[in-house]
């Protein structure tokens, strides 16, 4: 009976994983370096082309959606504006990336009656490439982008209500160029539907650049996309190959992009798993609720972005935000973090998400191990005989030192014997230990217990609460391993492992065999009393 009922767990555990629709989200870019980033955009959809709506209880399921066009020109049938303010001099642009993305089941919709109910009529197919739109930089023309289609729901079996896509384009290269980033950004032709759909249109774009900054702390930034519909079953993203910095608050940054997030339908969330409760926490600041996080704006940390044309208090669905994780006395970021578990839930509306960037700081040595170039020995060229005044040659790496010049006047004619260049020798490689090696792959921290018996343990979870460790006991029990319990009498957290030897080797693989499993998503080992 026992081993039925761990079969239905597992069955529930894979469909759950598994039954959402859209693409799931994958990682786009790594990047390790001292710097910062930005994060603008606008939406593309309102209910006047130029006009900021600034009703925030408009819901957007009861707006007749016009295209917003405010650059003047003629040529286009969409555009919006954000702007890029005080940022000094002209950093160096590691990443940039544009998003852009609607909702576009046809050209356009309308609410018709249909005997005593209404119902969403679509009148007129789609026209044309949703990837292919035009950037306008600073004080620049229009270039024309062709993205890459992240997902694109029209024609397939899945979201046939309102058909969201989401498109994505690398414009490193071209802010690269430019004379200076501050200044206004103008996106255009973006398609979506006019009118009135099921459950409301939506649409916009975002702008997100890295770059370096040799006055910032050692950063770790990464982005996710996707398309994916967030509802009563949760989308979790995890964020991972870093290392928090080794002492002082560790301040983490997250930028996100969403869809349809309805103001006034509440319940929406996304939390930050506190690995010492043991539980997922809910995100809020002062302008997204706790349980109404996707509330159709865009923000700034604590504020409301408005360098924008239009600045619309209300952007009908679309969401756009960068927010530091509050994170006092390190409570859900430590400076031994090594990984970060984001979870988005929408239990009474749905929204899509497409777009999630993380950022925290990192510590030196573990910035300097990723950045480090590699780098060739040089040995130096023999002694040689020359018949004239030698002339010395400055050498040709910074690894070769260069010589004193001798003072003495050399007589005319008589040969001169140049002397050798130092030769520097190939290092001996590096011999690993079996622990250092293991450690590149998985954190091991070390720890001293009294009474406890010396060796490796493999943790699953640490908490404050000493229920909550019971609790977490009973959830491995009933999935058939046998979890124990140690007290680290620094602290009084309580740490469960199901795994302990005297040797590294036996943890370390039951590590490789357990890493994969949702429940055991951040695991580690711990060496105790060695």
């Amino acid at each position: 009976m026992k081993n039925i009922c761990i079969s239905i767990i597992a069955l529930l555990f894979f469909l759950q994983t598994y039954s959402q629709e859209g693409v799931p989200f994958k990682e786009n870019k790594q990047l390790y370096l001292n710097g910062n980033s930005i994060l603008i955009g606008n939406n593309i959809l309102g209910d006047h082309p130029t006009e900021p709506l600034m009703d925030i209880s408009v819901p957007n399921d009861v707006v007749k959606m016009k295209y917003i066009d405010v650059d003047n020109d003629e040529t286009t049938f969409s555009s919006s504006e954000a702007t890029i303010k005080d940022v000094l001099g002209k950093p160096k642009i590691v990443h940039a990336s544009l998003y852009w993305c609607g909702l576009y089941p046809s050209e356009k919709g309308a609410l018709r009656k249909s005997g005593n109910k209404m119902v969403h009529k679509s009148l007129g197919d789609r026209e044309g490439r949703v990837n292919s739109i035009l950037l306008k930089t600073p004080n620049g023309t229009y270039e024309s982008l062709n993205g890459k289609i992240i997902f694109d729901s029209y024609g397939t079996e899945v979201f046939t209500t309102n058909s969201p896509y989401v498109c994505y384009a690398d414009v490193t290269s071209k802010l690269q160029n430019i004379a200076s980033i501050n200044g206004t950004y103008t996106i255009a032709n973006i398609k979506a539907t006019e009118g009135e759909i099921s459950g409301g249109g939506s649409a916009g774009w975002l702008l997100y650049i890295v770059y370096e900054d040799a006055s910032e702390s050692s950063k770790y930034f990464t982005t996710y996309n996707g398309l994916v519909e967030v509802n009563k079953e949760a989308v979790e993203i995890t964020f991972k190959d870093f290392k928090s910095k080794e002492e002082g608050i560790v301040k983490t940054t997250i930028a996100i992009g969403a869809m349809e997030g309805d103001r006034k339908i509440k319940t929406d969330e996304i939390s930050i798993f506190d690995k010492k409760a043991g539980s997922f926490k809910p995100l809020s600041n002062k302008v997204r609720e706790e349980k109404n996080f996707f509330n159709s704006s865009i923000t700034m940390g604590d504020e409301f972005f408005t360098d924008r044309n239009p600045n619309s208090a209300n952007t009908l669905g679309f969401d756009l935000l960068k927010m530091e994780i509050p994170n006092p006395n390190n409570e859900l970021l430590d400076n031994a973090t090594t990984q970060a578990n984001l979870q988005f839930q929408a239990k009474a509306d749905r929204f899509y998400l497409f777009f999630v960037a993380f950022e925290t700081e990192i510590n030196k040595a573990f910035l300097e191990e990723k950045t480090k170039p590699v780098m060739d020995t040089i040995i130096s060229e023999p002694a040689i005989v020359e018949a004239q005044d030698p002339i010395e040659e400055e050498p040709i790496n910074a690894i070769v030192s260069s010589e004193v010049k001798e003072t003495k006047p050399v007589q005319k004619n008589t040969p001169t014997i140049k002397k050798p260049k130092e030769i520097v020798a190939p290092k001996k490689p590096i011999v690993l230990s079996e622990e250092d090696k293991i450690k590149k792959e998985v954190r091991i921290q070390s720890m001293t217990v009294p009474g406890l018996a010396a060796g490796y343990y493999l943790v699953t979870n640490v908490f404050s609460v000493t229920e909550n460790a019971t609790k977490w006991s009973q959830f491995l029990t009933e999935k058939s391993y046998s979890p124990q319990t140690f007290v680290n009498p620094r602290n009084h957290w309580n740490y469960v492992y199901v795994a302990k030897n005297n040797a590294l080797m036996p943890v370390y693989e039951k590590w490789k065999l357990y890493k994969g499993f949702e429940y055991f998503k951040e695991i580690w080992i711990m060496k105790i009393n060695l």
